[in-house]
């Protein structure tokens, strides 16, 4: 199922769907020269296949609409033939090529984005993604490796343990199934004190679960430096592990950065889905400081996490893809309004992602999820335009509610996918886990 296609076309093959590249503006030619593998690789597959850059690319100013209108086509379902491929991959740094005009042009479309310092480090995943894709024998298992931390007197992650992580792991509703038993998948946890900056290690060692993951998933807060904080370019996003006691200052001990990625790391073929602060960057200004005129500044400019980039980048072999999001994260993603577990979105994701689905195409729920939240809050702006009276606070959370479901992104190719075929199968489902304070689960 896709939501984002038009029904005649088969979002997850490339010859129907189409591939596409956008550069900003100020992409040098030597970062082309060294994306030009994956280039080719995908214009041998790829239908429609599309390179937009100078005139064509996106002009400073530009929104989504703008751009898309200059392409002959609207913000729509996609229909590829019309000449828009339906998987489009960003080249540019958030300066050049807004956040804002990523996430509303993957309403419709899969969109990804790279960048990164030097192009060595394009090069590096451009061969990554290649390697995996003809590879005879996959680097990876068929496994789901969750990480959640959980501290003492901390009410955010203990929230994320209670409604994402343990509903996962034994399963809820009328036919609870444990994440990953459907598509034959292992699922092994760290949990809480397992959560710790060593376990961390030992996962991207592929140490931890016998082999490196397929996917990993994880739950933790995000590092936030405030603008001017000369740790804030290197370590925004880092994961806060277990290590920190949930009171007192956190420190390098505790947070797991770019700078703690072992060079031996074997994530070549990892997807990691990150949900912390700053996991996938951060943006100039408060994104959910709607209401005031003069929201606060968190960064000299837009930029993305290094974390991140420096799993895709990995010399001796980087990760297909990350999925993370850009200024902080918020409960709304995976709460009710009562608080009661609504993990429905990520857990559609990560199925997804299992039974083999593109990354771009995988993701289209929390597209859904921003749209619906749209309507409610352009409802309550007509009410508050008749004269009804909406509280502040009431606008102001929706704002939240609604930029927290935008901003997701795919850092990396859209088009990559988890090769099932080539994995075996693992009987069994999972591993034995009992969450905390309960039974194991089925």
């Amino acid at each position: 199922m896709h939501f984002g296609i038009t029904g005649e076309v088969d979002a997850n093959l490339l010859e129907e769907s189409g591939w596409g590249v956008i550069y900003g503006q100020d992409v040098s030619q030597k970062v082309k020269d060294a994306l030009q593998p994956l280039i080719e690789h995908r214009k041998q597959s790829a239908h429609p296949f599309v390179i937009y850059e100078g005139a064509t690319a996106p002009q400073s100013g530009d929104t989504a609409e703008m751009w898309l209108r200059d392409r002959g086509v609207r913000l729509d379902v996609v229909d590829p033939d019309k000449g828009v491929p339906f998987y489009l991959l960003i080249v540019a740094s958030p300066r050049s090529i807004p956040f804002e005009l990523q996430y509303t042009l993957d309403l419709y479309w899969a969109v990804g984005r790279l960048w990164f310092d030097t192009p060595e480090e394009f090069r590096q995943y451009a061969d990554s993604v290649i390697a995996y894709e003809r590879a005879a024998q996959l680097p990876t298992v068929r496994k789901v490796a969750m990480f959640a931390t959980e501290h003492d007197f901390d009410d955010a992650t203990q929230r994320f343990m209670r409604n994402v992580a343990t509903p996962m792991i034994n399963g809820e509703g009328v036919t609870p199934s444990p994440l990953g038993k459907r598509q034959k998948f292992a699922l092994e946890t760290f949990l809480g004190d397992k959560a710790s900056k060593a376990t961390l290690c030992d996962l991207l060692l592929g140490r931890a679960t016998g082999g490196t993951p397929s996917i990993l998933f994880s739950g933790s807060h995000g590092m936030q430096f405030d603008d001017g904080d000369p740790r804030q370019a290197a370590n925004q996003g880092a994961l806060v592990c277990n290590d920190w006691e949930g009171y007192g200052d956190i420190t390098e001990n505790h947070w797991f950065g770019a700078g703690n990625v072992p060079k031996e790391a074997k994530v070549h073929g990892l997807i990691h889905f990150f949900f912390a602060c700053h996991g996938g960057g951060c943006s100039a200004l408060d994104n959910f400081d709607r209401t005031n005129n003069e929201p606060k500044r968190m960064a000299p400019g837009p930029f993305l996490a290094r974390l991140p980039q420096g799993l895709l980048a990995h010399p001796g072999g980087g990760a297909l893809a990350v999925l993370a999001h850009v200024e902080r994260a918020w409960a709304n993603s995976f709460e009710g309004a009562d608080r009661s577990s609504q993990s429905q979105g990520f857990r559609d994701v990560l199925a997804r992602l299992m039974r083999g689905d593109r990354i771009g195409n995988a993701t289209d729920t929390f597209n859904m999820r921003w749209a619906a939240l749209s309507v409610g809050l352009a409802e309550k702006q007509l009410a508050l335009q008749r004269g009804e009276e909406i509280p502040l606070k009431t606008l102001g959370r929706l704002w939240v509610a609604r930029d927290d479901a935008r901003n997701f992104i795919i850092l990396g190719d859209p088009a990559v996918k988890i090769a099932t075929e080539k994995l075996p199968v693992l009987q069994g489902g999972r591993q034995p886990f009992a969450a905390p304070g309960s039974q194991p689960g089925p």
